[in-house]
Parts: C-alpha cells; structure tokens; sequence
C-alpha cells in the first residue's frame, strides 16, 4: 500500500486524537450486531460471543460465615469487586448439593443448592444483584456423570431390574472376571471399571470412582437432564456451561480403544506421563452420538432469550477440531472452549498465530472460546515456561492484552488477574493437607489441581489475607499470594489487575473487538499481528513475543493511529511510521483515518461520537 504523504507529525497526531477520542464513547449496541456466516447468511451477534467470562469457584473466593471455606454470600460481598473488572458473566463451579469429593463435581442433587455454599435464597439474591450491574450468571452443569452417593446411583446398584438400572454404565466382567475392556480414567490412566457385588457387573467411570458415568444412551436420563436445565433457566441464568461435555456418550458394543502407535502425535489436555494417554480416545468418550443428543437441550435453550451453553472439550485427540464441532450449526452448542494454548513451552508469534489461524479456520466465524487457567489445569503463570523462570511484569500485562484481543470468548480464572503463581506443593500445601482426590493418589508423582484452586488474597496484611475469619482456610494461602493481594494492586495504575480492568473495560467500547472479524498480518518474526475490523473500526494489535525490544515498519498501512488511552508504552515515529515496541511491548492503532471512519459510519447510517 502507498503511504500517505500526509500523515501528521507526532505533536498533531495526539491533538487530533485528543479532540476526536471516538473509541471512548460507545457506538455499537451489543444485542444488535451481525456478522455473516461462511454461507453468507446475516446472523445477529448475542452477548457470548465475544464475552469475559470470570470462572469463580464459590470455595475459595471469599468466606462469609466463618467456616474457612468460601459460598454464595462471599461472592455477593464481592459483586461490586468482580463489576470493577469489567466482566460479562460469571461462571460459577457446581455450586449443589454434594459430598464434596471432587470440588463439587460429584452431585447429589442438581436441583439443589448445597448447604456448604448456601441457600438457594442467596442464590437468588447473588443472581438479582448480577443482573443490576449487567453481569451474566453461567452455572457448571455436571451431566456427564454424578456423585456414588447420588440417590439415582444408590437405586441402580440395587439390582439389573429396578427403574434406574439402565441409568448408569454398566457391563458384565470378562471372561476371565475382570474388566470388561480397557478403558482407562482419564485421570490417572487406571482401569475405569469398579465391581458392584449386588449386581456382578462394573459400572465405567471415566474420571474418579466415586462419580459414576451416567448412560446418555437411555432417553430417560436425558429427559431428567432436561427437567434439571429448565429448572436453573426459569431461575433466570443466562447460561450453562458443560462439564466434560466430549464424556457424555460410550461406544454401545464396548469395543476396546485402540492403542497408540509408538511415536503417533499425542491427545491434547492430558499429561503424556499418564497412562490413559497410551490409548487413542474414540469409544469410551468423543463420540459422535453427542452431538445428536445436544439437538434438544439447544431447542430448550433457546426457549430463553440470550441464553447460551459453553462446552468444555479439552482431552481429544484435537482440541481444537473437535471443540469447534460442538459449536457447529444451530442444533448444537453456542461456545465451546479448548486446550490449545496448555503448553509448556515459550510463548511464540508463530505458534500462536498457528493457533489462531487453526481456530478461525475451524470455527468460522463463531463459537471459538479460549481458556489458559482453570481449576483443572493450574494457573495462567505456570504455562509457557512460567514455572521455569520468572517473567517481568510486562509479560503478564502483554499476555492480558493479547488474551483479551483473540477473536472469541475467553474464560478467566478468578485470581489470574492478580498474576498469582500456583501455590507449589509441598512447599505451599504440605502433603498431608493436599485436598484434590486425585493429587491425594497420585503424590508425590503427580501434585494434583489444589496448587491453582488457594483462597483468594483480598488484603497483604488481613487475618488468612481477607478471606474468611476463621482459625483456617481449607487451603492454605501461600506468603507469594499475598504480595499480589488485590489491596497491593488496587492503587497501583500499571498492575496487573488494574491493565486487567482497563483492558476489560476498554474492550467494550471496540467495536472490532466486540464483533470484529480477525486476520493475521507476517510483520516480524517475534510480533503477533491480528487486525480486528467491524464496520467503522479497523483495530491493529501488535504484541512483541520477546524479551528483547523489536523495530517496525509500518509504512506499508496508509493510515495509522496510535491509541493513547492505554497504558501500553511505545515509540512511534509518525512521519517515518516507524514503531519501537519494548520487550514484551503492546500497540493498538486504528487503520483508518477520522474521514473516513466518517464515511463508513454515515453508509451505517451512524456517526461516530466526538
């Protein structure tokens, strides 16, 4: 492209920018953008998918009764904490009736709340006060199995003939009195079979004993799922979001899976080290029968007005090709996230802009939802070489800003925002004080999932860091946690949590990035480079993948245009359009001029604020 001669110095740059801060005032109604698909049909845009979805487990985000363990009136406490971020939705984790193995993903009752985390009054209030300040209420819905103590589970190791036996998984031994194939939990590569007396056959499990596989297949217990959805939309939620959702259908003949060829590519989302890897996963979980099952939870959905389901697909063989199947077509999910960015190694331009280009090649242009940590997969810090050496705190602030820029939705875990490492076992937790049942059987091998789940530090100085009053938490707090306490970060302009919130809040102002389409730019080998364009905005993001400061030319754009309002430090050089970007560096700039952004706006038939 020609460069403009007439681009402005430095100096009139900023002054026009300055008298025309358009990206400051809000010109796009959310519930009515549209986009067109790839069969170029116009599609009306919904809040999710593009949202901030703030993922709280109840437990460990603020106690309100004393007992050392967060609920539901610790999170109202801090409503107007998580509104300051600038969210959409929060995400609560199972939040019912439970013996509380599994973090509450092993239930008793899905109709009810459970007396750990409340009441189901509270619940309603939490949801009322949410809505006020226009924040969504998703809530984890675990349908891929329940609780051994569940009364549906107790009824169906009764006997072969009662009205739940046909409920659960069940199979005959082999032959030779053992399992009947060699399917393997998921969580710690073991068989997943255990033997019922009362029946002489094994029920299959794919995660812990202790939460039984429900059977999909018997139209009976997708009938009760159904009940217990409508149940929670008529309460008012505005989404739910799918455990495990990939775990829901068994191959119905048993067949064994496959072993994996020596040197094959391995699954993504699970540790090579775990046994369960050594088998292609294709009959007893990701299989295709799903799909048809979802068609009338989605019809029940959308029943309700701008109410949306997220899927969890994150251990198949893709992540990304199969998550993005799930969000395929009106008949099946509206988000699905995946576990494309859980690796290990450095975080690079090209790797990610792989990722991307897979993603938006798979999804189109919808559906695509992204998760770094999680209560399941550790902390945001620990990825991309985080537990190897310790990153300046410009790296976290590039990081949020390039999370916050990927086309999609995007699940952040509560205490992420505060660039909290995971608290490390056992220097942090002692062994004997380890609560994840599956870091209890597998230390000191495996360290399990407690390291990410550590009570949030409110307050450097405060009683168990202005968590709860109690003697103590039901997981300790870690001394690093409490340096990166929100009270530590509150007035600082340049901390994490606050680049977090200014993002957060900025992003809903951008119309690129709010409904924006995505393409990728090569400008340099250590620079992502993603323009998001809707209408009257084309945005470009920069973000420097390296610790060592990077020049550009960006001559090649006719028009381009800093955003100032950040607090993202570059060096730009408008007559040469030549941009500095320091390690770890972030730059926003619109690519057109104010002219034209008029221009495009009046064929809109809006103008853009001044």
């Amino acid at each position: 492209m020609a460069r403009n001669r007439e681009t402005p110095t430095v100096t009139t740059l900023r002054d026009e920018m300055d008298s025309r801060t358009w990206w400051r005032e809000p010109v796009l109604n959310r519930r009515t953008w549209s986009w067109r698909d790839d069969a170029r049909e116009r599609r009306s845009g919904e809040w999710w998918q593009n949202a901030v979805i703030y993922q709280i487990t109840p437990w460990s985000f603020q106690d309100s009764d004393g007992d050392g363990t967060g609920d539901l009136g610790g999170v109202i406490q801090r409503l107007d904490y998580i509104d300051s971020l600038g969210v959409d939705a929060i995400w609560l984790t199972p939040i019912y009736e439970s013996p509380m193995d599994d973090l509450g993903y092993d239930i008793t009752d899905m109709r009810t709340i459970g007396g750990t985390f409340g009441t189901m009054e509270q619940f309603d209030r939490l949801l009322a006060l949410a809505h006020q300040r226009g924040i969504k209420i998703v809530l984890d819905m675990v349908w891929n199995h329940t609780s051994d103590e569940h009364p549906w589970f107790k009824e169906s190791c009764k006997s072969r003939d009662n009205r739940y036996a046909d409920w659960y998984v069940w199979a005959d031994p082999a032959p030779d009195g053992g399992p009947p194939n060699n399917w393997r939990s998921a969580f710690n590569g073991e068989s997943g079979w255990n033997f019922v007396e009362s029946r002489q056959q094994y029920y299959f499990f794919n995660f812990l004993e202790s939460q039984p596989d429900l059977n999909w297949h018997n139209p009976d217990v997708r009938r009760a799922i159904l009940k217990r959805a409508r149940f929670w939309l008529d309460r008012g939620i505005d989404g739910m979001r799918l455990d495990a959702v990939n775990f829901y259908c068994h191959d119905q003949e048993l067949r064994d899976n496959p072993v994996r060829e020596s040197g094959s590519k391995m699954p993504d989302g699970i540790d090579p080290a775990n046994p369960a890897a050594e088998h292609c996963f294709v009959n007893s979980f990701c299989r295709e029968e799903t799909f048809e099952f979802l068609k009338p939870l989605r019809e029940l959905c959308d029943e309700y007005s701008g109410a949306m389901l997220l899927g969890e697909v994150t251990l198949c063989e893709d992540t990304i090709e199969q998550a993005a199947q799930y969000a395929q077509g009106p008949d099946r999910l509206h988000l699905a996230y995946h576990s494309a960015l859980h690796f290990s190694e450095p975080l690079s331009a090209s790797r990610l802009s792989t990722i991307i280009e897979k993603a938006l090649s798979h999804f189109g242009k919808g559906g695509i939802c992204w998760i770094v940590g999680n209560h399941d997969y550790g902390r945001t810090t620990s990825y991309w070489g985080g537990t190897e050496r310790d990153y300046p705190e410009d790296y976290h602030r590039m990081v949020a800003a390039m999370l916050i820029s990927l086309p999609g939705a995007l699940c952040l875990w509560q205490g992420d925002e505060l660039g909290l490492p995971e608290a490390r076992i056992p220097e942090d937790i002692p062994a004997d004080q380890i609560k994840d049942p599956f870091g209890k059987r597998l230390y000191p091998d495996v360290k399990g999932r407690d390291g990410s789940r550590t009570p949030m530090p409110w307050t450097r100085e405060g009683h168990l860091a202005g968590f709860s009053t109690a003697d103590q938490a039901w997981l300790p707090i870690p001394d690093s946690h409490r340096e990166r306490a929100v009270d530590v970060q509150q007035s600082d302009p340049r901390s994490l949590l606050n680049t977090w919130r200014e993002l957060m809040h900025w992003r809903t102002l951008q119309p690129a990035l709010e409904a924006g389409e995505s393409q990728l730019l090569d400008i340099h080998p250590e620079v992502l480079a993603l323009v998001r364009e809707y209408r009257e905005q084309r945005l470009l993001c920069l973000f420097n993948i390296n610790e060592e400061p990077v020049e550009l030319d960006l001559s090649p754009f006719e028009i381009l245009r800093p955003v100032t309002s950040l607090t993202f430090t570059h060096e730009y050089d408008a007559d040469r359009m030549r941009l500095r970007l320091p390690a770890w560096g972030v730059m926003y700039a619109d690519l057109r001029s104010v002219q034209e952004m008029y221009e495009r706006s009046a064929e809109q038939g809006q103008a853009p604020s001044r």
